[in-house]
């Protein structure tokens, strides 16, 4: 089962992720998924997830690396990412942070899942 230890250090070993300034709702999450989807289509251990480093200024997970002095201040941070089971890899990912409100639902869903949340 997929874990944020093993999300955050698969996240670390990425390399540079480039933040975006956007209101964060689950439409923007799952679009840039669909937009996605020939890496599931071709590995069946592709698994699409989200980790909150902190939503609402709620703190959920650190995420080191990612976020930086320009996002120190952004109340909602999250990475998005397509991970790699069979290898522990991050094969694609990007960091959304935003001091707007982010919607009800992704709020909801990161709350039940203590930070990670995972897509099928």
């Amino acid at each position: 089962m997929l874990d944020m230890l093993a999300i955050g250090a698969a996240i670390l070993a990425f390399g540079h992720i480039a933040v975006l300034i956007v209101v964060i709702t689950m439409e923007a999450i799952s679009e840039w998924f669909k937009a996605r989807g020939r890496i599931k289509a071709q590995n069946a251990q592709a698994i699409a997830f989200t980790l909150a480093d902190r939503i609402k200024n709620k703190q959920y997970a650190e995420v080191s690396g990612v976020f930086g002095r320009a996002q120190s201040n952004a109340s909602t941070r999250i990475v998005q990412g397509i991970f790699d089971q069979r290898t522990g890899r991050i094969l694609d990912a990007r960091a959304l942070a935003s001091s707007r409100e982010p919607s009800a639902q992704v709020v909801q869903t990161h709350s039940a899942g203590a930070g990670l949340v995972v897509y099928s």
